[in-house]
């Protein structure tokens, strides 16, 4: 039976793996990322893997020739236990395949704001407090500096309750 094993690949040779396991039959997958970077005074924006260094290859183990897999170009290893490489189960990867966008690529949206900007809560027990935008805690929830009861209190709220002051 065909599962996921995840390949783990030498430092930013992700593509290389990817490809060269294709070139060898293999069904893979990369998840890529949007990533918008500065350089040589330009803004671009470029792919870039959501999990470095690993990527995705589906094979059966005991129908399908796949030592191959850990000499190919670009591939350090596949992620194993004490009894040979580890799978991943479908749905994992199946869930992950359905947050990406039609392209197959994932918007991690940037915070709209930068630390330093006035903020205001619109719900929850702190609606219409306003206060200073501090950092984003994770992808859900961001930090903001309230002033309360005299002093600077920081919270956390969660990013889609906070707008612009």
């Amino acid at each position: 039976m065909r599962q996921w094993y995840v390949v783990h690949s030498h430092a930013n040779a992700e593509s290389r793996a990817l490809t060269n396991l294709a070139r060898q039959g293999y069904d893979t997958w990369l998840p890529l990322y949007r990533k918008t970077r500065r350089h040589a005074r330009r803004i671009e924006t470029v792919l870039r893997p959501l999990f470095p260094r690993y990527l995705f290859v589906r094979v059966d183990l005991q129908a399908e020739v796949w030592r191959p897999i850990l000499s190919t170009m670009g591939v350090s290893d596949l992620v194993s236990g004490a009894d040979g490489p580890l799978p991943v189960g479908d749905a994992i990867v199946d869930g992950l395949k359905m947050q990406a966008s039609e392209d197959g690529h994932f918007d991690l949206r940037p915070s709209p704001f930068q630390p330093g900007d006035r903020v205001r809560i619109r719900v929850g027990p702190l609606a219409d407090l306003e206060g200073i935008f501090q950092l984003e805690s994770d992808a859900e929830r961001v930090m903001v500096l309230l002033k309360l009861m005299g002093r600077a209190v920081r919270v956390t709220v969660p990013s889609e309750d906070v707008e612009s002051a």
